[in-house]
């Protein structure tokens, strides 16, 4: 570990160590000594900025979530007073890379753990209530005026259904579709998202 890093970036240094532990390794694998190893650092020094194991995990949940905001931000700011391209910003939410086939990966294994985990679950919560919020204003910002408000809720409620499903079958060693057809039909369904009528109405 550099002895220059600032103390931000010695917590995310810490956070990407107990990501490679969960992928090598699994989650159970994961505690202070484990994480101090994998990092460089003293036990000690570990334990100034992660006191106990679950706030080193806590923080590594965060950091997937703050990875996938920060490109997302970076999107909307390019844009500009043209606003985002919607495909762009969902496609954040897909492991069509290295960088966040990683992510993912570790995400999906701290989600399985929030089911469980008191203090994992608020973490996952607060995500799955940011993702939702995302994608109902990119359904939105496609729809036609005379939209009701209950249709677009229900787009986004489906969409994102579309979204994780396509992201669970891009991770693992042999993955059940590759980046180019889960990009093609995320494109494919946002493109027709509004051309045919929904059951009910």
């Amino acid at each position: 570990m550099r002895t220059t890093e600032t103390p931000d970036e010695r917590r995310r240094d810490i956070g990407e160590a107990v990501w490679r532990i969960i992928r090598r390794d699994g989650i159970n694998a994961v505690s202070t000594r484990t994480v101090a190893a994998e990092a460089g650092m003293a036990l000690g020094s570990l334990r100034h900025y992660f006191p106990r194991q679950p706030d080193a995990v806590a923080f590594a949940m965060r950091l997937v979530i703050e990875r996938a905001t920060g490109r997302i931000q970076s999107i909307i700011a390019d844009a500009g007073d043209a606003g985002p391209d919607g495909l762009a910003l969902l496609e954040q939410f897909l492991p069509l890379d290295d960088d966040r086939r990683e992510e993912m990966e570790v995400w999906l294994v701290f989600a399985g753990a929030a089911t469980a985990d008191d203090e994992l679950a608020p973490v996952k919560r607060e995500s799955d209530a940011a993702m939702l919020d995302l994608i109902r204003q990119v359904v939105a910002a496609s729809a036609p005026d005379d939209v009701p408000a209950a249709r677009i809720q229900r787009e986004a409620d489906r969409m994102r259904a579309l979204i994780d499903g396509l992201a669970a079958h891009l991770v693992g060693r042999h993955p059940a579709l590759t980046p180019e057809s889960a990009r093609s039909i995320l494109a494919e369904d946002y493109r027709r998202l509004w051309e045919r009528p929904r059951p009910g109405e």
